[in-house]
């Protein structure tokens, strides 16, 4: 695949006076001094014959025939870095829940993909090749009759357009009553999944066989265990595969109205104190009673209804499904920001809301007789990558008085032996990428708006978006913002340092969604959701080398990312059975063709989610400009009964049952004429860019609406201006 332009990072900033010119791929002598600091506005390199020739020379996208052909037959790794990066700048095909999705996790042993909605379902898709050839029907049972019948009228589109639909319907489960607070695949083989929920259920997965395996009822968000007390479920969790099955979950801030309630609750024992102690003044002081079982068991009812310590991690068996958890962990003073879990080393990452990040060992063995649930220490599993935290950069966070909302970990390096990186994107709108090797600070992406607005009204700007898109585009930042995405699902009293929850089980679907980030298999990428879309970078050379969904950037804001690499595991026996039993339907893939890799990516706001592969539909092979529009609606599949703006949305390209003639009389105009009393006008109309648009003023023109319609408004020099029947601007 080629690309636009060169999206190469420039040579670090460094701002020690000391500092080499050329950046060292691994940050060990840059750790010595002083970070990476690279801002996005320096990004986009215009179009010049040197970044080009070093664009194709360190991040060719597609090998060559007899080099693929080589590999194959040796046996050996690929030639081509973003083998299981997918760079398209189009998504081949999106599926539907009923509502908001919000989590998508994938397990590469079974291939299968999990995805989970602010209604509590959880879908199970089984991935297929990407190839066209072998696209099979995937319909859905969840959405009635007329979603079936519509999700079947969607798969003859997709077959007749020879559109691959890289995953397929499995198994939909109503898991919680309420929205999923996380959903995860466990570490590192993916055979099991874990969901928690707003209702304080969790629910682990078999996922080879798309089951439900076991469920801890806690009865409600706040639970009271026997000895651990009360706790709330948070939305951060890591399930973590061993002899046995564990499940790490972070615990949450309140809201305002439980902080409330609660503050209240403490004055109305307060006050019951204070008036059994003035009662016992009164007579002298009561004699106090000899311990037997009747007041331990006070004192285990008073500590069960105390709140576990804040920031704390709670650590549930899935094996044995009890409701009390195995230990609360109690590394952090402030609520739970981000967790990830490294499997190879055993160790844990997490954030919270002051901005610091820890690096621990997780205590999978339950407490020792007489030992406290609440272990807060270290000395566990294998050793931790740094002797002190003075000697990290684990403050780094602090300082800037920013925090973690979303952790991603690269577990290897391949080819360098080290432990790997892992990149925590902050409130502050920067990514800091840390090395593993002493937990050391490696470079910071700045993502801020105000460097694209910087970029923006640069001359050499590479963005290719104009000032009204990227108005538009700044428009969807803010009011993601303003539903606290940006922010972590959280906000902080700056006068009382209180930290609250501003989610809550009856917030709109797009509170309860969640930014992430992820490495390729390689570790040697990072893939981040931004404004112009995906950006794939490198982070041994610290250059963008590709952008995904480049192309739907100004329709869709991707927020979650998930990476499905390698192959698709596919049934042949099944495939031939489904194809009439012809060998030819199986597709065996030429030497030369591109793997199944599939990188699924959740919308901000959207109740769909989107799979790019390899292959761009939109981008004809012969190098045509022309797209058949069959292609263009065989990419959305309405596998769920369609909502008002989903009708909108099938409608805006002319989509029609019982008349297919009418859709290209209206979609496939590209110009339109203006006959008037001092000539013909002749008008450049876009279908593909503003198909709606399109479709109104198309729809128009047709029934005679603008016919003898006056210009009642005339600039010279600068517009006209028509299309209003009352001839004044106040109509239309």
């Amino acid at each position: 695949m080629t690309h636009d332009h060169d999206c190469r990072l420039p040579p670090p900033i460094n701002n020690s006076a000391n500092a080499v010119s050329t950046p060292d791929p691994y940050p060990g002598k840059v750790n010595q001094q002083s970070p990476i600091i690279i801002r996005s506005s320096a990004r986009y390199d215009m179009d010049s014959s040197s970044s080009k020739k070093r664009h194709r020379q360190e991040n060719s996208t597609v090998a060559s025939n007899a080099a693929s052909s080589v590999n194959k037959k040796r046996n050996t790794p690929p030639s081509d870095p973003l083998r299981d990066v997918p760079t398209s700048q189009h998504y081949q095909v999106s599926y539907m829940h009923r509502q908001t999705v919000t989590h998508c996790a994938t397990s590469l042993r079974h291939g299968y993909v999990v995805t989970g909605s602010t209604d509590g379902v959880v879908k199970f898709w089984k991935r297929t090749s990407t190839s066209s050839s072998s696209a099979t029907p995937a319909g859905s049972a969840a959405g009635g009759a007329a979603a079936a019948a519509i999700a079947s009228r969607g798969s003859d589109r997709a077959d007749k357009a020879g559109t691959a639909r890289c995953l397929e319907f499995v198994k939909s489960y109503s898991s919680h009553v309420g929205p999923i607070l996380s959903l995860c695949t466990s570490r590192p083989d993916g055979d099991s999944a874990a969901s928690v929920g707003c209702d304080g259920v969790i629910k682990f997965y078999d996922v080879a066989t798309f089951d439900v395996s076991g469920m801890i009822r806690t009865n409600s968000s706040v639970v009271a265990g026997r000895k651990c007390g009360k706790f709330r479920l948070g939305r951060h969790a890591a399930l973590v595969e061993r002899e046995d099955l564990y499940l790490l979950v972070s615990t949450r801030a309140p809201t305002r109205e439980e902080w409330q309630n609660e503050r209240k609750e403490e004055e109305r024992l307060e006050r019951l104190r204070k008036q059994k102690e003035d009662d016992s003044d009164d007579d002298g002081p009561l004699p106090q009673p000899t311990p037997n079982a009747e007041t331990e068991k006070d004192d285990v009812a008073d500590a069960t209804d105390r709140m576990v310590p804040t920031g704390s991690i709670l650590l549930f068996s899935g094996t044995n499904l009890s409701p009390e958890p195995l230990r609360v962990i109690t590394h952090h003073a402030a609520p739970i920001t981000a967790l990830a879990y490294h499997s190879a080393k055993g160790w844990a990452v997490s954030g919270d809301a002051s901005g610091v990040l820890e690096v621990w060992n997780v205590p999978f063995s339950p407490p020792s007789e007489g030992g406290s649930r609440n272990d807060s220490s270290s000395d566990y599993g294998g050793t931790l990558p740094f002797e002190s935290k003075l000697d990290t950069d684990l403050y780094a966070l602090m300082k800037k008085k920013t925090y973690s909302i979303d952790i991603a970990l690269s577990e290897t390096t391949r080819g360098r032996g080290g432990s790997g990186h892992f990149a925590v994107y902050s409130s502050d709108r920067k990514i800091r990428l840390f090395s593993f090797a002493g937990c050391k600070l490696v470079c910071i992406y700045d993502e801020r708006s105000k460097v694209y607005d910087k970029l923006l009204s640069s001359k050499s700007s590479a963005m290719g978006i104009d000032a009204i898109e990227y108005g538009k585009r700044a428009a969807l930042e803010r009011e993601m913002e303003d539903a606290y995405l940006l922010s972590g699902g959280i906000q902080t009293n700056p006068s009382t340092k209180c930290t609250f929850s501003t989610v809550t089980p009856s917030s709109e679907g797009t509170y309860h969604q969640r930014l992430h980030l992820t490495f390729d298999n390689t570790g040697r990428y990072l893939l981040l959701p931004t404004i112009v879309g995906v950006k794939v970078i490198n982070i041994q050379t610290h250059r963008v080398v590709a952008t995904v969904g480049k192309g739907d950037a100004s329709s869709l804001r991707f927020l979650h990312l998930c990476l499905c690499p390698g192959d698709a595991r596919i049934d042949q026996q099944m495939h031939l059975a489904r194809m009439g039993g012809s060998s030819a339907a199986v597709n065996q893939g030429g030497i030369d063709e591109p793997n199944d890799s599939l990188l699924v990516a959740l919308a901000y706001g959207k109740r769909r989610f989107y799979t790019f592969s390899h292959r761009d539909p939109l981008v004809l092979e012969d190098g045509g400009e022309e797209v058949d529009e069959q292609i263009i609606l065989a990419r959305d599949i309405l596998n769920e009964a369609p909502d008002a703006s989903d009708l909108l949305e099938a409608s805006h390209l002319g989509r029609s049952d019982n008349d297919p003639d009418s859709a290209s009389k209206l979609t496939t105009a590209s110009k339109a004429v203006l006959r008037t009393t001092h000539g013909d006008i002749t008008v450049k109309l876009f279908p593909k860019e503003t198909p709606r648009t399109i479709q109104n003023f198309v729809g128009h023109a047709q029934s005679g609406y603008y016919d003898n319609v006056v210009f009642h408004r005339i600039i010279p020099g600068f517009m006209i201006q028509t299309g209003d029947p009352l001839g004044d601007g106040t109509g239309g």
